[in-house]
């Protein structure tokens, strides 16, 4: 019987006409299914060309997603003897933004991996062991990403005109963009720094050093600063223009707040910082009540069970943001990870079987210290990331739930305290942090969860989205567990291992800028800075660094809202990619002073990382819903708008 079957063809010659058309199986001469009975087999109507693989003689299964370059999808296997074969699915080309599960490539794999044991290749993006050998094994899950080695977009090239149509693809822009790893990023970065200490330590700026932002200038930890003295590369740029800059900023925002403030005695309560100084033409805001304060738990707890509509409730939140103790309970429905109950007893229901579902997975490693040597790099890794994470917020200051170094002791999995201190030095909630990473890697092998991107295990960066997931559920784990999927369902295409989900970030935000500030769009052409690459770990860690951490839940609330519907015609949701108009709310507003004092994209890059926890999150918010509502009227009143950028606010 089959367990899987699709449309797929073979080439055995170059020419088009030459191809053998049939369908791939997934069969089993059993029922239920056994891997002794079980085989992957090509039938077509050339009986030379079918073949039947059983699959315990299969080593591997190698994807080919669509491409512009490559229209059709294949799927290469490889058994164990060496032999290949390339099967082409030819029913499925490539569109600007394939749903990764409906494709049949994923698919046959999907319809795999609980048939055999499977490990996705670490080492050769969407490569598949099939039951592998011990070293084949350790080669392939060993990290491929690390502190001093992470593939980064730093793209150079010339892209569209900002008033031409756009039909361009992401392949198009791939295709003109040079890709480099962190080496090459980490020379700027530490020439930034580098400089920056050379202009600080003068004796004129001294007092003002402690201005200058230290925030690490990339998308993750690097190492130490190094001592090294200055080459003359590193002095290619004027520091000086750069601290003038943030100098300048800083003066122009004292002047804002003060104009604010006159204003505000004249003109009423009702009028925001953009219309009151005038500083961008943005578009009046719908307006809506505004109750005082943020929602609490009350008010939410009387939406959900009054069945409010999800649209009314996404705008207070949007617009007001959450209690501690309301994020508590709305982020998992906000995110997707629970269903949204129709009374308590259902959200109990909800809530146990959510519970019961962690502890199957925590029990997959908890109190196992052999458990699956093969993730003991991840676990390093989690771990290492883990330490680094910024607990000085008063939530680490209180107890976690339980005993979190006795429950560290009894998991079989030793989390040494930093060098030179002692296990009492380590926060106890970092405990029960890695523990829910960890969980998270066996789930993304074992769960195959058809909405979740193809995330190849833990990836630095996602400790930073987990401790905000972790600190909004209050220290819940099993909520922030789930809380931390559901994020990862949405954000985790910015973690693949090629990297195709920020750099198609990245291209969004580029045709954001051209629509809505086309001189901000020629400053950076003219810097040859229009990869964007200073906005890399924005949208990799969703602004984590950029903001202190009650900020970062502020801008979360905010996130999140923008796209809870239920279709209910409310005017919501407000878009997709909200995250993409914060990004362009900060570089437009601070636009002026860039395009005054600099002149190259290394002082861009050590500019917008300096502004790090300088931002207003109120402001910042204000901006980006109004960015919101001038890009939706330009969608309105444009025909030939790129349909892309038209599914952000039109749906």
């Amino acid at each position: 019987m089959d367990v899987w079957s699709a449309p797929a063809s073979l080439r055995p010659n170059a020419k088009v006409s030459d191809n053998v058309y049939g369908s791939l199986h997934v069969r089993s001469s059993s029922d239920p299914p056994a891997l002794p009975s079980l085989s992957v087999a090509f039938d077509t109507d050339t009986d030379s060309l079918a073949f039947a693989y059983p699959l315990s003689t299969l080593a591997s299964v190698r994807l080919r997603t669509p491409s512009a370059a490559r229209p059709s999808g294949h799927v290469v296997l490889r058994t164990k003897q060496g032999t290949e074969t390339c099967v082409f699915f030819h029913t499925e080309t490539h569109s600007d933004t394939p749903p990764a599960s409906r494709w049949l490539g994923r698919q046959f794999i999907e319809a795999l991996a609980p048939l055999q044991e499977m490990v996705a290749s670490q080492q050769e993006p969407g490569l598949f062991l099939l039951d592998p050998l011990p070293k084949d094994r350790a080669f392939h899950t060993s990290p491929r990403f690390s502190d001093d080695a992470i593939e980064a977009v730093l793209a150079r090239r010339v892209p569209l005109e900002p008033q031409k149509t756009r039909t361009d693809t992401l392949a198009q822009w791939a295709k003109s963009t040079r890709l480099s790893v962190l080496s090459q990023f980490s020379q700027v970065t530490r020439g930034v720094r580098q400089s920056r200490d050379a202009f600080t330590a003068r004796a004129f700026t001294r007092r003002a050093q402690p201005q200058v932002s230290s925030s690490q200038a990339g998308p993750y930890m690097v190492s130490p600063q190094t001592h090294s003295t200055l080459d003359s590369s590193v002095i290619e740029y004027d520091a000086a223009r750069v601290y003038l800059a943030k100098w300048a900023q800083q003066i122009a925002r004292e002047g804002e707040l003060n104009q604010l403030a006159e204003h505000a005695m004249d003109e009423g309560p009702n009028k925001d910082a953009e219309e009151l100084l005038g500083a961008t033409a943005l578009p009046p805001i719908p307006g809506m009540p505004q109750a005082e304060g943020p929602v609490n738990l009350n008010e939410c707890t009387t939406m959900l069970e009054a069945g409010t509509s999800i649209d009314i409730m996404a705008q207070h939140i949007f617009h007001r943001g959450l209690m501690p103790s309301a994020r508590r309970v709305m982020w998992p429905y906000l995110l997707g990870a629970w269903p949204r109950p129709r009374n308590p007893n259902q959200r109990a229901q909800v809530q146990e079987e959510t519970k019961a579902r962690y502890d199957a997975l925590l029990n997959r490693w908890f109190g196992k210290p052999d458990a699956r040597p093969d993730l003991d790099g991840s676990r390093h890794r989690i771990w290492i990331d883990c330490l680094r994470a910024d607990t000085k917020h008063p939530f680490f200051q209180q107890s976690p739930h339980g005993d979190a170094y006795a429950q560290m002791q009894k998991s079989g999995w030793d989390r040494p305290a930093h060098q030179g201190t002692s296990e009492t030095q380590v926060n106890p909630h970092l405990y029960a942090l890695s523990s829910i990473l960890l969980t998270f890697v066996f789930y993304t092998e074992e769960a195959h969860d058809p909405d979740m991107p193809h995330v190849e295990g833990y990836v630095q960066g996602m400790s930073d989205l987990c401790l905000v997931c972790y600190v909004a559920c209050e220290g819940d784990e099993v909520a922030a567990f789930w809380t931390f999927v559901a994020l990862m369902r949405r954000w985790g295409e910015n973690y693949v291992a090629d990297q195709s989900g920020m750099r198609h970030e990245l291209l969004l935000l580029q045709r954001l800028v051209a629509e809505l500030c086309p001189q901000l769009y020629a400053y950076l052409r003219d810097l040859d800075a229009l990869h964007l690459f200073f906005c890399f770990r924005w949208i990799l860690v969703c602004f984590k660094r950029e903001f202190p951490l009650d900020d970062v839940l502020r801008l979360w609330d905010a996130l999140w809202a923008a796209q809870w519907t239920d279709g209910s015609g409310h005017g919501w949701p407000l878009c997709t990619h909200f995250e993409l108009f914060v990004s362009l709310a900060i570089l437009e507003s601070h636009f002026p002073l860039m395009m005054r004092h600099l002149r190259s994209f290394d002082e861009v890059l050590m500019f917008i990382h300096s502004l790090s926890h300088q931002m207003d999150i109120a402001t910042v918010l204000r901006r980006s819903e109004a960015l919101v509502y001038r890009f939706r009227s330009r969608v309105v009143h444009t025909e030939n708008m790129d349909p892309d950028l038209r599914a952000i606010v039109m749906h």
